[in-house]
């Protein structure tokens, strides 16, 4: 009975997780309006930190411990937010992988980057199509294969090859393994596109598991670099609940650093919906959370 329950829980994560890739796109538009006003409300010129170590954080450990722990060495954390759209390369997919995948192999993050990006472009058409098509089931290899990947993608797509697909989030890991901050939480806005639909998410829980916990690592990086998204996307991930535990008491703290950083009326509003969530004892705590988030990542 235990067991079953405990299978029941796991595919109610792994579903949620699935949703949280499917709305990869919805959560990147939902936060354009709040990174441009704070990007509106502060100076234009990246702010230093100090360089705070782990061994100044706390003692009781806590968010912003975590947050120096996950730091890559020798960064120097700056108040930052998206300037980069990374939009797609234009042309046909396998002539941008033609041209990418070299360079991305010589140790070209960036190239890395755009080079998922636009393979991830077609991947989502293959498996979804167009607008309210729904999800496809994955193509099946077989003689017909070079037809299926042909009838489910538009003509820029055509020519990649179904490896070419599967092996796509490697270059993402690269990218995010660098340090490049929007890869960092595109992997973790894009359970799909790293551990597949929903059905290979029930198939393989440990690969979620592992998943779970690197987008976890990538977010908490790209925040202790300055990243006020990373401050956001950390803010989110404990308030709904669904990369790691729900947490009311993170989600506020993770919010008011980044508001400490980038003040600005839609953080005011978030902030006050968290707030609401939370007794007089535990708004206390996560505000100073909050203040040593700010200390860690962001403090001029």
């Amino acid at each position: 009975m235990q067991s079953n329950q405990r299978r029941s829980r796991i595919a109610i994560v792994l579903i949620a997780l699935l949703t949280v890739g499917l709305a990869a796109g919805g959560w990147w538009s939902r936060r354009a309006p709040e990174s441009h006003a704070a990007a509106a409300e502060r100076p234009a010129e990246a702010v230093e930190s100090p360089n705070m170590t782990a061994a100044q954080a706390p003692a009781t450990g806590g968010p912003a411990a975590e947050l120096l722990r996950a730091r890559r060495p020798n960064t120097v954390p700056r108040v930052s937010t998206f300037t980069r759209s990374y939009d797609p390369p234009p042309g046909r997919a396998v002539d941008v992988v033609a041209a990418l995948q070299p360079r991305a192999e010589a140790g070209d993050n960036d190239a890395a980057f755009y080079l998922f990006v636009k393979v991830e472009g077609c991947r989502y058409a293959l498996y979804h199509g167009g607008s309210g098509s729904g999800t496809r089931a994955a193509p099946v290899a077989g003689d017909d294969l070079e037809a299926q990947l042909i009838a489910r993608t538009p003509p820029q797509c055509h020519g990649l090859t179904l490896d070419q697909y599967r092996n796509n989030v490697r270059w993402l890991e690269q990218a995010a393994d660098s340090g490049i901050a929007m890869a960092q939480l595109s992997y973790a806005r894009n359970a799909e596109a790293v551990i597949g639909n929903s059905s290979q998410m029930l198939s393989d829980p440990e690969k979620v598991i592992a998943y779970r916990r690197k987008a976890m690592h990538y977010m908490q990086q790209a925040a202790a670099g300055g990243s006020i998204e990373g401050l956001m996307s950390l803010g989110d991930a404990y308030h709904y609940g669904v990369i790691t535990r729900r947490d009311p008491i993170r989600a506020y703290a993770y919010y008011y650093a980044k508001d400490l950083a980038a003040p600005s009326a839609y953080g005011q509003k978030r902030l006050q919906a968290y707030a609401d969530l939370l007794n007089s004892t535990q708004l206390a705590t996560a505000t100073q959370q909050g203040r040593d988030i700010y200390d860690a990542c962001c403090k001029p």
